[in-house]
């Protein structure tokens, strides 16, 4: 009884307090009583309380600027993007971004885009030699692009310090790791060979620093330094990083850590700068086929019908376009879908090389004399 009372009262109130425009309505209590109210007419146009949903007034730019302008929000800089980005990347090293980083990377982003998407697209062949090494001695993936840096995965690279290679050896050190260097082969340039070297270099150089900053550093400018680096800054071998040491090393060293750590991020974030690998003409996929005699490049382009200057692209270890035994055995990396024919081709190699046109006696007689003459004046002969 008293909620009936004041559901009366309320309506009798909210009735008086109506303005004199109004409407007449008959409402049912719970009971099925019915009684009279005056319920008072909406007017919008005299409340101000209009509000008109329409996306040209409500997204205008005068409103937009005056919102953003009263109501500032925070956005996040460029260096904390990378910084957080740099932080995501897959792997398990520990990389990290400071103001070097960032002028590594907009040299690939920027005025090197071009040599950018040309790295990408030989890493698409690459990368798959590397990985393989990396993995067979428990290292990170990551460390597959240390090339990047070295050579621009370039396995003709020589440095002005006599490196040579995808992953820049010295002689003494890719002697050292079982490469074989001599006139005929260099297998500082053969990716397959020089990335289990580099693999064991760097596992070598990680177990006696224990920090992959300062194991990168040492694959830059040798151990030693990197030991006498860390002897300046008095600090314990097993309890300091790169950063650490960083005034006390090479200048050149300084900027070998930023660098890598800039190619993780390039290689990873390129799509985002609208950076595209570029075709290189390297095949998808290879596979090594085994040679048990020394025979010319030339040769085994003639009997598979491909080109030479394609087998020296794959096989730049063959200094002289030979393929060069050691112990009866040397290896040849083929375009998978030519490895199969190969093998049922290989016999041939072994038939011997079909004889050349003799010469005439006379000609041979004038030829000969002709060079000599050439080797006292130096000028080239030609045959009358």
């Amino acid at each position: 009884m008293i909620n009936k009372k004041y559901i009366l009262t309320a309506l009798l109130v909210s009735a008086a307090a109506c303005a004199v425009q109004a409407q007449r309505q008959t409402v049912t209590d719970n009971h099925g009583r019915q009684m009279v109210v005056m319920i008072p007419a909406a007017k919008p146009d005299e409340d101000g309380l209009e509000v008109e949903y329409s996306d040209a007034k409500y997204y205008s730019n005068e409103a937009s600027w005056n919102y953003y302008s009263d109501h500032a929000v925070e956005t996040e800089t460029e260096a904390a993007v990378l910084d957080r980005r740099i932080r995501r990347l897959p792997g398990t090293m520990q990389l990290t971004y400071n103001d070097e980083v960032g002028k590594h990377i907009d040299r690939y982003v920027k005025a090197g885009r071009h040599s950018t998407g040309c790295i990408l697209g030989r890493a698409q062949y690459y990368n798959r030699f590397f990985e393989d090494a990396l993995r067979t001695y428990g290292l990170p993936l990551e460390l597959k692009y240390l090339p990047v840096i070295e050579s621009g995965l370039n396995p003709n690279a020589t440095s002005r310090v006599g490196a040579v290679g995808l992953w820049q050896f010295m002689p003494t050190t890719g002697r050292q790791y079982d490469l074989r260097i001599d006139s005929y082969v260099d297998e500082r340039r053969d990716p397959v060979k020089s990335s289990y070297a580099a693999a064991r270099f760097l596992s070598d150089l990680y177990l006696r620093f224990g920090d992959w900053t300062l194991a990168l550093a040492a694959y830059n400018c040798g151990p030693t330094r990197v030991s006498n680096a860390i002897e300046k800054a008095r600090l314990d071998n097993g309890d300091c990083d790169f950063w650490q040491v960083y005034q006390y090393l090479p200048k050149e060293t300084r900027g070998y850590v930023p660098a890598f750590i800039a190619a993780n991020y390039v290689m990873t974030y390129y799509g985002d700068y609208g950076i595209e690998p570029t075709s290189t003409g390297l095949p998808q996929r290879v596979e090594p086929v085994k040679i048990t005699e020394d025979v010319s490049l030339g040769r085994i382009a003639d009997m598979m019908g491909i080109s030479v200057e394609n087998l020296k692209m794959l096989n730049p270890q063959y200094r002289q376009g030979i393929v060069k035994t050691s112990n009866g055995c040397a290896s040849l990396l083929l375009p998978a879908d030519e490895a199969s024919r190969f093998i049922k081709c290989s016999e041939l190699l072994r038939q011997p090389c079909p004889a050349s046109p003799s010469i005439p006696e006379e000609i041979t007689a004038q030829t000969v004399g002709q060079d000599v003459s050439q080797n006292n004046s130096g000028n080239t002969p030609s045959l009358q």
